[in-house]
């Protein structure tokens, strides 16, 4: 995920929540048009 630029923390805690075996419900919300599908 290298080509997110900026997104570090965010990143790093997405793959934290998916790496873990039991299942987590993830809300990503903000403005529009920031990026956050792209990050998903």
């Amino acid at each position: 995920m290298s080509a997110i630029v900026g997104r570090k923390k965010e990143t790093e805690e997405l793959m934290q929540i998916y790496r873990r075996k039991q299942a987590q419900l993830v809300a990503v919300y903000g403005r529009r048009r920031v990026g956050k599908t792209y990050l998903i």
